[in-house]
């Protein structure tokens, strides 16, 4: 029900065919087809002298619904025989213009000011940054400036809305021919009046930031741009910024509502009332505006009620509700919990008293956005083997999950083709699963994301996929299914971007000596168009669990591939050398940073373990450092500061601490940071509800 709807000029800068209909005289109706038929044959010439023998009859007859539409014929033909025709049609606008009279002249006057308006968007670039002339008097459209153009289109379009009384005395039915018809909003446009009126408002009321702003520049901030029509129309809005092209689309919506203030049928009154309204809630910089707006809203619900057209007040004050709605927050705005339910009902009442309008149509659209179901997954990526662990579960309109385990392997990844999305999914659905359950997700009706933690029940070693589905049948179609590849291992190995690892049993922390490693290079075959691994050099850890990747003079990525008696780990994931790391760093401490998880909520306690060792020259020369002081500081998710600890290691060179999460800040990745070392580890802070189970 806004600008852009209605009926729409057909405008020439764009390839545009014009139905022919038939007319009252004979005489168009042959030379209309004869138009047609050179058309068809590409006689463009032709055609275009054809339309020069109608736009004369119509001159002499003083038909101007042919001499519009002749016009509109003529600057298209001229635009696909003549170079350069896009800026000489414009110009050539002028000659059309001189020759008619009002209402025809305002229809031209408008069509030429949208055309200024195309060339410049089309353009735009040109015109950055180049120097205004004191004096712009040049005829070639190529060399004006910004502000120079804008304030020709200002003048047409101000030019086309001349003569209003006998634009609102003219219906728009005669003029068909050029006039796209909208779908039942006729009654929305009764006359040329409301048309021209509308196509300028589409101009006036856009944010047009090349403009040269004064010191006196218009803005918008008068509480009186809400306030109810009948107090809009007789307020005053003055300014010194006479170019504001902002005041302009006030001013012509006034001169619009108050045309249609008085109307016994009050549709294209409401239409244009929207219109300002929106406008007004888009530019305004009014603190309170959205409390303005909505009250404005609500002031026309019930104003015009049983008018279809209170449907879309109903649908834009909806949207005010979902907006605030998806700033809900736990912890820092659970007033906002319900605002989305809020706009469902609204959204509801509308279609149930308005069907078939707009506003319902943009109401039931909005449903669909709100009742549309999320389900996302986030695991560990290595957890310990015979021990029960959780998975965090994202949703949003779910009642229910139902979760699969299923058992695969390096060899089984590598076989699925990661490239077709849709194949993909197809291959891990019809993989057989060992393990299959469900639960119930808390439902709060609030249309809201939603988090909870939930127990995943031991596994064995091995690698797996968790797949989660809204559908007990994992069906792809109308279903979301989330899935997460995790292993289960007691390996784990430490390094901190230098080329000494450390292989660890990952409960107990114990060093895993005589483990098997073989490295593995990813390069990518030009060939076959695929990445490959290529086997590479290995190593044994010694007593404690330590090995020293080789050192290379080139970049290059790699995945490694634990072995000990029992297990192996062999996880999905690149790892990367830099030779510079290998060949120039200095030998200074290295800090090796451990929390008691990977995720926490707003409020805990986070504690933490550093562990300090000094490398030598050659492997056999690590060792840990007592007496280390150092500071750790405790950075939320921008990277800020939010606490530290000035702390020393023991004799085993390590030290330990803990901090208190803060409640009403940003979650997201937070880090704790060694000023010393300039080691980091990183950790996640989400909100999500308890667990019932004690793992």
């Amino acid at each position: 029900m806004f600008l852009k709807k209605g009926f729409l000029l057909f405008i020439i800068t764009t390839i545009i065919f014009i139905q022919l209909m038939a007319q009252t005289n004979n005489d168009y109706a042959v030379s209309w087809k004869k138009v047609e038929a050179f058309e068809k044959k590409g006689l463009t010439k032709s055609a275009l002298q054809e339309v020069m023998k109608i736009y004369n009859l119509a001159l002499k007859e003083n038909n101007q619904v042919q001499q519009i539409k002749s016009s509109i014929y003529q600057v298209r033909y001229r635009q696909m025989v003549e170079e350069d025709s896009r800026e000489t049609n414009v110009f050539f606008l002028d000659t059309l213009i001189a020759k008619a009279k009002a209402p025809a002249k305002n229809i031209l006057q408008s069509m030429q000011a949208e055309m200024y308006w195309q060339y410049l968007q089309n353009n735009r670039y040109k015109f950055y940054n180049r120097t205004k002339l004191a004096e712009e008097k040049s005829k070639d459209i190529s060399t004006w400036s910004l502000d120079k153009l804008h304030a020709v289109i200002s003048l047409l379009y101000k030019a086309s809305l001349t003569s209003d009384d006998l634009l609102k005395q003219t219906k728009l039915e005669g003029f068909d021919p050029i006039i796209t018809k909208g779908e039942n909003t006729r009654h929305l446009r009764p006359t040329l009046f409301d048309f021209l009126a509308n196509r300028a408002l589409v101009y006036f009321m856009n944010d047009e930031s090349g403009l040269t702003k004064p010191a006196y520049h218009f803005t918008i901030d008068d509480p009186k741009i809400f306030a109810p029509v009948n107090e809009f129309i007789n307020a005053s809005f003055i300014t010194k910024d006479t170019a504001s092209l902002h005041h302009k689309a006030i001013l012509l919506l006034q001169d619009l509502l108050k045309f249609h203030v008085k109307d016994i049928k009050t549709d294209a009154l409401l239409d244009a009332d929207l219109v300002r309204l929106n406008f007004a809630n888009q530019y305004a910089v009014n603190e309170n505006k959205t409390t303005l707006y909505e009250e404005a809203l609500k002031n026309i619900e019930s104003r015009y009620a049983g008018n279809p057209g209170v449907a879309q007040a109903m649908y834009l004050r909806a949207m005010i509700y979902h907006t605030k709605g998806q700033q809900y927050a736990p912890l820092t705005a659970k007033d906002n919990q319900y605002e989305i339910k809020r706009a469902k009902d609204i959204c509801d009442e509308a279609i149930k008293k308005y069907p078939g309008t707009e506003g319902a149509a943009n109401c039931q659209n909005l449903i669909n956005q709100i009742l549309q179901p999320a389900l996302n997954l986030e695991t560990e990526k290595v957890n310990i083997p015979g021990q029960p662990f959780r998975t965090l579960v994202k949703y949003k309109n779910v009642k229910k999950v139902y979760f699969r385990i299923i058992k695969t392997s390096k060899e089984d990844i590598k076989k699925l083709d990661r490239r077709n999305y849709d194949k993909l999914w197809t291959d891990i659905v019809a993989l057989k699963s060992f393990k299959n359950w469900s639960i119930a997700i808390p439902e709060l009706q609030d249309y809201q994301n939603h988090s909870v933690e939930i127990k995943v029940d031991a596994l064995g070693t091995g690698t797996y996929f968790l797949l989660a589905s809204i559908d007990e049948g994992f069906s792809l179609q109308k279903n979301i299914i989330a899935r997460q590849l995790t292993y289960v291992s007691n390996i784990s190995y430490l390094h901190n971007n230098t080329s000494d690892y450390y292989v660890l049993h990952r409960d107990n922390g114990q060093p895993l000596a005589n483990t098997f490693v073989q490295v593995w290079e990813t390069k990518y075959n030009y060939n076959n168009n695929a990445t490959e691994e290529i086997k590479a050099e290995s190593y044994t850890t010694d007593k404690n669990g330590y090995f020293k990747l080789k050192e290379l003079k080139e970049y290059r990525s790699f995945t490694m591939q634990f072995k000990t008696k029992e297990e192996e780990l062999f996880l999905d994931e690149n790892n990367y050398n830099n030779y510079y790391n290998s060949y120039e760093q200095e030998i200074k401490p290295v800090t090796f940073l451990f929390t008691d998880r990977s995720i926490y909520r707003p409020g805990q306690l986070i504690y933490f373990k550093g562990i300090v060792i000094k490398n030598g020259k050659k492997a056999n020369e690590t060792s840990v450092l007592p007496a280390f002081n150092t500071t750790i500081q405790l950075k939320d998710a921008n990277g800020q500061k939010l606490d530290e600890l000035k702390l020393i290691t023991n004799e085993y060179g390590s030290y330990n601490g803990s901090f208190k999460l803060p409640e009403s800040t940003l979650n997201g990745q937070f880090s704790l940071f060694d000023e010393t070392t300039s080691a980091t580890q990183y950790f996640n802070v989400e909100e999500y509800k308890r667990p019932k189970f004690f793992v």
